[in-house]
């Protein structure tokens, strides 16, 4: 017997050292960023032979311009690919890896109080969302959601205060959905910053705009993704499903059963950034957070926040064709951009349809929600940054920002009677 227990336990043994030694951390040493502008068929030129060349290659899309993450072992290649279909290249930054690590704070720092001059992880970000609930048991709560392929909950908090002694259930809903692109840590970070202004701010513009609504907030729709990205690999943007061929997630905001995989998606699980998954609603996490949204009564206003454009969007994502209520969202979000213009000066674009301003983008879930539960008022905000990257210490200033932009949605959508 004593053979056997030895085998029991040598298994054992390389179970653990494959579950500890298997992730490493990404720590983007020496890979450069680089702004590139050219026509978008030049554009897409070298994005195809880079992918070529490195199927993990990350970048973000514009009109007129690429940003990418070039590897050091991709660098030759990528000059020349430059040079050679004459595509202008202005590099932003010599070492990511610096800017990164500026990111987070040191691991032997402990964290007494959550704040906004640091990222935090999601169990962090769920702790906040439990303390505030205590705090404020009579009217904000912890929500779930849905729930995610590593068996996290999807939490938010739902903030619904009492008007003149009367819980008011048929108060309109305003839905706030971010941080469904993993990396994209600006999203969550100023989420629960607007939180805490609706929940401590003693502007009575603020105030008043959080009596006015039935919130529900999440700041960190796919729990699994930010966690990884949080831990392993800053730039992982998608959920952490496995895929029957072995490569791990799918986009989530490519996942959502509108016009899905039609553009702007991957049908390659291993694409790094636009796997679509293997067919709608595959991934547990959309499909258990738009069962949620199905069965909330009164849904006024969904706004999705991510990073990093400066820009405000509108349905539908794939199309030029604009909706019948497009003038009213544009008319809205314009009033929205002057609220936030005044904080700090800085200047979004749009409001417009991802496919007059960007790119066309299919299987998104804001697309989603308009096409299938009608709501009257979406939008999606890109957030300012660069390189998926915005200083810890700045979060207020774009925290800010979203607070006077919620004031000017709000304030418009009652001007124009959609409540």
């Amino acid at each position: 017997m004593m053979w056997v227990t030895r085998i029991f336990v040598f298994i054992a043994f390389v179970r653990l050292t494959r579950t500890f030694t298997v992730e490493k951390v990404k720590e983007y040493k020496n890979y450069k960023y680089y702004d590139v502008k050219g026509s978008s068929s030049t554009l897409e030129r070298l994005k195809t032979l880079l992918e070529e060349k490195d199927d993990s290659l990350i970048y973000l899309d514009n009109k007129r311009t690429t940003q990418l993450l070039i590897a050091p072992e991709l660098e030759a290649a990528f000059k020349e690919i430059v040079e050679k279909v004459k595509l202008n290249a202005t590099l932003l930054h010599n070492d990511i890896s610096e800017v990164l690590r500026e990111e987070k704070p040191p691991t032997t720092q402990k964290i007494y109080r959550y704040s906004w001059n640091a990222y935090y992880d999601v169990n962090q970000i769920y702790a906040y969302l439990a303390d505030v609930s205590r705090s404020h048991p009579e009217w904000a709560e912890v929500i779930v959601g849905g729930k995610s392929y590593e068996g996290r909950e999807i939490r938010g908090l739902r903030i619904n205060t009492p008007v003149d002694g009367d819980d008011n259930p048929n108060k309109p809903v305003f839905f706030i959905e971010s941080g469904i692109h993993a990396r994209e840590w600006i999203a969550p970070a100023t989420t629960t910053y607007f939180i805490n202004q609706l929940l401590t701010s003693k502007d009575p513009n603020v105030t008043r705009l959080r009596d006015q609504f039935d919130w529900r907030i999440f700041p960190t729709v796919n729990p699994d993704g930010y966690h990884y990205s949080y831990i392993f690999d800053r730039y992982w943007r998608k959920t952490r499903s496995l895929s029957k061929n072995g490569c791990i997630g799918a986009d989530p905001n490519r996942n959502w059963d509108y016009n899905w995989g039609q553009y702007s998606s991957s049908k390659n699980p291993c694409d790094y950034q636009l796997y679509a998954g293997s067919k709608p609603f595959s991934e547990i996490e959309t499909r258990t957070l738009s069962s949620y949204i199905s069965n909330i009564d009164n849904l006024l206003f969904y706004v999705a926040f991510h990073s990093y454009a400066s820009l405000l969007l509108v349905p539908y994502s794939d199309s030029t064709d604009h909706i019948d209520n497009y003038d009213d969202l544009v008319q809205i979000g314009n009033v929205s951009l002057e609220y936030g213009y005044k904080v700090n000066q800085k200047r979004y674009d749009g409001p417009g349809t991802a496919a007059e301003t960007l790119y066309k983008a299919s299987g998104g879930s804001m697309d989603w929600v308009r096409n299938k539960l009608n709501t009257p008022l979406v939008f999606t905000y890109e957030l300012r940054g660069s390189s998926f990257h915005w200083p810890p210490s700045k979060i207020p200033e774009q925290g800010e920002e979203v607070t006077q932009m919620m004031l000017g949605l709000s304030k418009e959508a009652r001007n124009l009677g959609y409540y």
